[in-house]
This record gives C-alpha cells, structure tokens and sequence, in this order.
C-alpha cells in the first residue's frame, strides 16, 4: 500500500499522539503554510493555497480510515467533531 505525502504526515501525528485528535486539529498541527490574514478576499492565492492544503489534510485522514490504518475513536456529538487513532495496522504500517 502506498500513502501521499499528507496521509504519512497524518498518519505519524496519529500513531505519536497519546489522545484521539479532531479532524481540524490534524489540520492545524500539521499545516506548513500560515494562516491567511483574515481580511484577505476568498480568491487571494495565500488563501486558496491554505485552504486546500486544510482540506487535503482532512482528507488524507478519511483516506487512512478507508485503508484501515486509521479509525475514530470518539464520534462526533454536535459539539465536537469525530476524533482519530491510529490503528494497529496503522502503526505497523510506520514500521515497515
């Protein structure tokens, strides 16, 4: 199985953490690009660049539970969202 480079990075921060981490924290630990100012208009490529990396990052973490080597651990309850582990396969996965 191959993974991108986003779902490495995911999949490293999951397998490292302690805790389940939301969905959008991925995102934010991970993010190599500053937030954009927030006065920026939606189509300033600063912006669109950030954004797609966020979504690229969340994505790769649904992508790691399709494959087995990530799963959620708490639900989302209207308040929070889904939170994620790593799964056995998925740090065995790290180790090969």
């Amino acid at each position: 199985m191959t993974l991108t480079d986003y779902e490495t990075q995911v999949l490293n921060l999951l397998a490292a953490s302690a805790e389940p981490i939301g969905t959008f924290e991925v995102a934010d630990r991970l993010q190599s690009r500053p937030a954009p100012d927030i006065d920026a208009p939606d189509e300033d490529p600063v912006r669109e660049a950030w954004t797609e990396e966020r979504i690229d990052l969340v994505q790769s973490t649904i992508a790691l539970c399709a494959k087995g080597l990530a799963d959620v651990a708490v639900r989302a309850d209207g308040e929070n969202g889904d939170r994620f582990v790593a799964t056995d396969a998925g740090r065995a996965f790290l180790v090969q």
